[in-house]
């Protein structure tokens, strides 16, 4: 045979050879492919929560990270969130999450919102997830894709079992944080005005968070309007506080004179340290509703006579006006004891009535001077009261006027006292000889 022929015959050889090994390696991977039941599947997971630490009160996206861990692929995977039962953490708006395909070794990131509920105490807390869905392989027998459950397993004689359903759980750990609010403010006496001192001021103070608060400390920020009443009476020390926790701080502070009617705010700043000794600090406005006040002064005086001497008997008028915020009720003016004053009231106080801001009001009181007065101004302490808060008693105004008492004229004169001097009488006298004897001197020599 011919050399060329011998090589050609040699390739067809080789050719048929490898056809058969092609066909028989074919055959033989159908034969031990193994059903469905004992092939690689998919195994969808959770394999990362974002964030994991929540705090009471929260609600919160989480990111959650679904991976197939499985060689297979999935499609229609579906987690349902099992919180029908759940209060402490449950999940808000949907459910389930649902993500079309999820290929072998592949991930994807789905978010769910996650609510906390408030006042619940420091934990770990689980939310169960159940799984499902469709394997998605090729069928090499029938020639095409097919998906079946993912809990549907195929037996090697031909049948087939459900299995369970997967499940898995997320775990939340919740710490609580310190909150501290502001509560109720009560002042003693209810009715605060200008000039008051030594107001009690009680504040409720909470820990409404979910972890204990220490080294509380309370301090008024007081300023010129409102100031403490003594040293140390505008800060409270109040320590540990355990969450839902309350406790009563008291301030006592002065309200300066010229403070005007209406809400005035106080500064509340509150010190405090967490379990990790992380300090902190809040700042609440405390209002205190200070009201209008009465103010009551002596605008003017006059006596009847207006020259008072020793022995006399005295009308003394007062003039009252009202110069605070508010409407004075049951005006009255008394006298107050004075050490030197030689006068002895008949008469020692008036009623005015009612006064309204800026209005004026009259008293009248009587009084004689002692016979032996001598020339002199004495001050005479005048009080003038009106009616004040049940709480708090009436408000009184120390006012003080001056009355002067003349000489008296002696035993026998007019009633009216001279203005001369010695010698002035005989000093107009001669003026007036002089006078009259130039006159008549010039007429007579005009003559």
């Amino acid at each position: 045979m011919p050399q060329g022929e011998r090589r050609k015959d040699m390739q067809k050889k080789i050719l048929v050879i490898a056809a058969i090994c092609v066909c028989i390696f074919a055959f033989s991977v159908v034969l031990v492919m193994p059903p469905v039941s004992a092939a690689a599947r998919s195994s969808i997971v959770i394999t990362g929560i974002t964030p994991t630490e929540l705090h009471p009160g929260d609600t919160r996206d989480v990111i959650l990270t679904i991976k197939n861990n499985g060689a297979g692929d999935a499609r229609d995977v579906r987690l349902d969130f099992q919180v029908e039962d759940k209060k402490n953490v449950t999940l808000v708006g949907r459910t389930e999450v649902q993500i079309p395909a999820l290929n072998a070794w592949r991930e994807k990131k789905v978010k769910i919102k996650v609510h906390v509920e408030e006042g619940i105490p420091n934990g770990v807390y689980v939310i169960p997830v159940k799984y499902s869905w469709y394997e998605y392989y090729f069928d090499p027998e029938l020639g095409y894709y097919i998906s079946i459950p993912n809990n549907l397993f195929y037996l090697p004689d031909g049948g087939s079992f459900w299995g369970n359903p997967v499940t898995s759980d997320i775990s939340f750990t919740v710490k609580g944080s310190a909150i501290i609010t502001i509560g109720e403010v009560y002042t003693e006496p209810v009715h605060v005005r200008p000039g008051y001192k030594n107001v009690k001021m009680t504040v409720q103070v909470w820990n409404t968070g979910g972890a204990n608060a220490k080294d509380v400390m309370a301090k008024l920020s007081c300023n010129d309007k409102i100031k403490p009443s003594r040293s140390g009476a505008d800060q409270v020390y109040i320590g540990k506080m355990t969450p839902g926790k309350g406790v009563t701080a008291l301030f006592y502070v002065d309200i300066a004179e010229d403070v005007k009617a209406g809400v005035c705010s106080i500064p509340l700043i509150i010190h405090y340290k967490d379990t990790g000794n992380v300090e902190s600090e809040l700042e609440k406005n405390i209002e205190v509703v200070v009201e209008g006040k009465p103010k009551l002064e002596v605008l003017s005086h006059y006596t009847e006579p207006t020259n008072i001497s020793a022995g006399d008997h005295v009308r003394l008028h007062v003039k009252v006006r009202n110069t605070g915020s508010e409407a004075a009720k049951s005006v009255s003016v008394r006298v107050t004891d004075a050490a030197d004053a030689p006068f002895n009231f008949s008469k020692k106080s008036d009623d005015v009535g009612d006064l309204k801001v800026n209005k004026v009001g009259n008293a009248i009181l009587e009084f004689s001077v002692d016979a032996n007065a001598t020339n002199k101004v004495y001050p005479q302490g005048l009080e003038i009261r009106c009616a004040g808060d049940p709480d708090a008693g009436n408000y009184t105004f120390d006012e003080k006027i001056q009355l002067e008492v003349f000489l008296g004229m002696p035993e026998g004169s007019p009633e009216e006292p001279s203005s001369s001097t010695p010698g002035f009488e005989a000093f107009i006298s001669l003026m007036a000889i002089l006078i009259i004897s130039g006159f008549l001197l010039c007429i007579k020599k005009s003559k």
